[in-house]
Formats: C-alpha cells, structure tokens, sequence
C-alpha cells in the first residue's frame, strides 16, 4: 500500500462552482458580449444560492475581465476590444480576457510612465535595492509562470514605492493583481521572457542614474511590448 499515490481532496466552494458555470456558458455561446446578467437577485434565485456567493463569483468573472460592472445598470459580459480580432483557435473566454488585458495595459500606459519619472527623482537606496532583488529573480529564468509572474510584480511595486507616494503603490497593487492569467501568457515565450528582462535592466538602470526622461521612454517601450506581444497572440 506503501506504493498507492493518494490524491488531496479539493473542497469546492459555492462560489466557485458559479464562476465555472459562467465560464462554461460564455465558452460555449450561450452568453455573449454584451449580454446582461439577470438582476443580483433574480441570479441568486435562479442559481439557488446566497447573494453572498454570488457577489464573491461575480468579483472573480470581473478581476479575469470576463464580466464588467455598471453602477445602477447591472452586470454585463465584457465587449470583446476591436484590436483583439476573433480567432476559430481561441475560445470566447480567451478572446474575452485578451480584450480585458488591452484595458488594462491601457490604464497602465498612462500611469507607469510617470511613476518612472518620478522614481528617477525620488528613489532611495533601499528602493534601487528592492528593484535589484526583484530583477534577480527575473533573471533566474524561473519555470513556474505563477513565480515569474509575482518577480514581475515585485519590481513594479518597488518602483512605485519609490515615488514616494502611497497612491501610486495602491493603484499598482490593485492593476497588477488583475488579469493574473493573461499575464502568465504573456511570460510563457522564452524570446519574449528575455526581452522583458532586458526592458527592466533598461527601466532600473535610467532610475539608478536619475535620468527620468531615459526612465520615462524605458517604460513606453516595455509597455509598448506587452501590447505588442498580446496582440501577436491573436494573429
């Protein structure tokens, strides 16, 4: 019996179950782009389940960008973006997180480039060494995209710190923590791996200088990649 490789069991939450069931409906059409879910209570009722539950699903559907929020209008699947065009190799949830992921480099094309500026001006030593740290990680070429995922975060977030300004960190925290499966996509070419180190190397060596407009354009040019990358993907 010593020889038997017993299997853990997994406790499946409610919510869970929820987020899956709405997957498996955009995957297989019976939800589209555009629709509106029933009204939360309505939802509940049908799914037979608490509003607590449903609440806790619909905040996973909207962190993956497969479903969006209107304050007073309800819940909608997400539009797909006109620059992620539609492929028979992708499934809706794919395409559908991809849109979600132009959204967000979007939001991070407007503030990065000024939290590299103003981290060229306002980093302390203990920032370029936590900037550092990170990038060595990075460097390790680690194999889990969950590990290369949180090394790419870490120096994001340092960089940030070193603003100086906590608004700046908190507006980071939350973008980063979105989409986390499309960003592990994103990570999983070896060419692309490389390059994105080469980009950071780029990024901390202008704030090691204090030279924010070389900052500035390091970014641009990272971030201009990671759009670039996310849009070959669909072609």
């Amino acid at each position: 019996m010593n020889d038997v490789i017993f299997n853990e069991l997994q406790t499946t939450r409610i919510y869970e179950k929820i987020v899956l069931q709405i997957r498996n409906l955009i995957k297989e059409g019976k939800l589209k782009p555009g629709d509106r879910l029933p009204a939360e209570r309505e939802l509940a009722k049908i799914l037979g389940c608490s509003r607590t539950s449903l609440r806790e699903a619909c905040r996973v559907l909207e962190s993956e960008g497969l479903i969006v929020s209107k304050p007073g209008g309800g819940r909608f699947i997400q539009k797909v973006d006109e620059r992620v065009p539609g492929n028979a190799r992708f499934n809706p949830v794919e395409i559908l997180e991809k849109s979600a992921v132009m959204h967000f480099i979007e939001a991070r094309e407007a503030l990065e480039p000024r939290i590299a500026d103003l981290a060229s001006e306002r980093a302390e030593d203990k920032d370029i060494v936590k900037m550092e740290a990170a990038l060595k990680v990075l460097e390790e070429k680690l194999k889990n995209p969950e590990e290369k995922v949180e090394a790419d975060s870490n120096f994001h977030l340092a960089l940030a710190e070193a603003t100086q300004n906590f608004v700046f960190v908190s507006l980071m925290e939350t973008n980063l923590s979105m989409y986390r499966p499309v960003r592990k996509q994103t990570l999983q070419s070896e060419a692309r791996y490389e390059q994105s180190l080469g980009e950071h190397r780029a990024i901390l060596e202008a704030v090691k200088r204090k030279d924010r407009q070389a900052a500035v354009e390091a970014m641009k040019v990272h971030l201009q990649r990671i759009r670039e990358n996310i849009l070959k993907e669909r072609e």
